[in-house]
Parts: structure tokens; sequence; C-alpha cells
């Protein structure tokens, strides 16, 4: 196999860091996404199983 130009592997080096910083940083923003998705789907699920509790609690009052 032929080995690649100078031309090549500098602009290849010299384009690396850039798309390792944007790659990282896409993955920083997609993870934070998630988590705050996933944390909202928690928050709203306690609060329902906590009204629903309430609810059971004052129906069995009566």
């Amino acid at each position: 196999m032929t080995d690649p130009s100078p031309d090549a592997v500098t602009a290849t080096d010299a384009e690396a860091p850039h798309d390792t910083r944007n790659t990282a940083r896409n993955d920083e923003r997609s993870r934070r996404r998630a988590m705050t998705i996933r944390a909202v789907i928690y928050i709203a699920a306690t609060h329902l199983w906590a009204g629903f509790m309430i609810l059971v609690f004052t129906l069995g009052k009566r």
C-alpha cells in the first residue's frame, strides 16, 4: 500500500482537533439533554404518584 501524501496527513491532522472538540461538545449537549428529559419524566412521575397516594388516603378517610 502507498503512504499518504504529506499534504493529506497535514490536512487530516489540522482538522482532527476541531472535529474532536465539536464531537465532544455535541456529545456533552446530547447527554445533558437526555439527562434533563429523564429528570423531567422522573419528577412528573413522582408528583403523579404522590398525588395518587394523597387521593387514596383522602378517600380512605371517608
